[in-house]
C-alpha cells in the first residue's frame, strides 16, 4: 500500500465542514458534529487533520468523567493539569484565550450520558473557538437533545459507507495493484462498504498479484485467496 493519505468524500466532506465552522456568523464561531457508522474512517481523519494542523485531539470513554474529559483536554492543550475540575476548566480557557485553536473530540456519544457534553458549549461560548465533535451513527439524534448546544453547530458531516466508485478511487490513490472492476465490486460485497476492511482486501489483492506477477488483479483472484484460508 502507498504511504499516503488518501482523500476520499469522506475527508472533502470534513474539510468543507472545518472550513464553514471556522466562518465567524455574526462574529460567533461555531461547532461541528461530524458522525456516521462504523468503519467510515471518522476517527483516521481526525488523527490525520489534528497533526497536520497542530491542534488537540481528545478521545472520550465509556468511563470518562468531568474531570477526565478537562484534564485530557488541558494536557493536549500542552499544560500540567490542576486537580479540581473548577482549576482544569480555567486553564483550557486560559490556553485557548492566549492561543486559539479548534479542538477535536472524538467518541462524543459517551459525553452525552450525564450532560457533560455542555462542557464544550462553555468552551466554545467563552473562548470562541471551534469545538468539532466526532460520533457514532446515531450522534446528531443525541445531541438534538441539548438544544441549546444542537443550535451551536454551524457544520454537520455525515460520514458514508464506501461504494464501488469511492473503493475504485481509493484504490487509484493507494493500491499497487490495479483492480478490475469486477474485482471493486467483490471488495464492496466482502467489505460492506467499511474502510479497515476493504484496506485489507486492498493488500491481499497487492499479495495476489506479487505472488502470481499479474498485471490486474480481478474477481475470481480474490475469490480463491478467500477459499484458501
Amino acid at each position: 500500500m502507498k504511504d499516503i493519505f488518501a482523500i476520499t468524500k469522506n475527508v472533502q466532506r470534513y474539510m468543507a465542514g472545518i472550513e464553514a465552522v471556522r466562518t465567524p456568523i455574526r462574529g460567533r464561531i461555531g461547532m461541528m458534529l461530524a458522525f456516521g457508522p462504523p468503519g467510515t474512517g471518522k476517527t483516521e481523519v481526525g488523527m490525520w487533520y489534528a497533526a497536520q494542523n497542530d491542534v488537540p485531539y481528545i478521545r472520550a470513554k465509556d468511563i470518562t468523567s468531568r474531570r477526565g474529559l478537562l484534564s485530557n483536554i488541558v494536557a493536549e492543550l500542552g499544560e500540567a493539569p490542576a486537580y479540581s475540575s473548577d482549576s482544569l476548566f480555567d486553564q483550557a480557557v486560559e490556553q485557548l484565550l492566549e492561543r486559539p485553536r479548534a479542538i477535536l473530540i472524538d467518541e462524543v456519544d459517551y459525553l452525552v450520558r450525564g450532560g457533560m457534553i455542555e462542557i464544550l458549549r462553555d468552551l466554545n461560548d467563552i473562548t470562541n473557538v471551534p469545538v468539532v465533535m466526532m460520533g457514532m451513527e446515531h450522534a446528531d439524534k443525541k445531541i438534538k437533545r441539548f438544544r441549546h448546544l444542537y443550535d451551536r453547530i454551524s457544520a454537520v458531516v455525515h460520514f458514508e459507507l464506501f461504494g464501488d466508485l469511492e473503493i475504485a478511487d481509493l484504490a487509484g490513490q493507494i493500491c499497487e495493484a490495479e483492480l478490475t472492476p469486477s474485482a471493486i465490486s467483490y471488495i464492496h460485497r466482502q467489505s460492506q462498504g467499511k474502510l479497515r476492511l476493504i484496506t485489507t482486501w486492498m493488500s491481499r489483492a497487492e499479495q495476489i498479484a506479487k505472488l502470481n506477477d499479474l498485471q490486474r488483479v480481478d474477481m475470481p483472484h480474490l475469490r480463491a485467496y478467500k477459499g484458501a484460508r
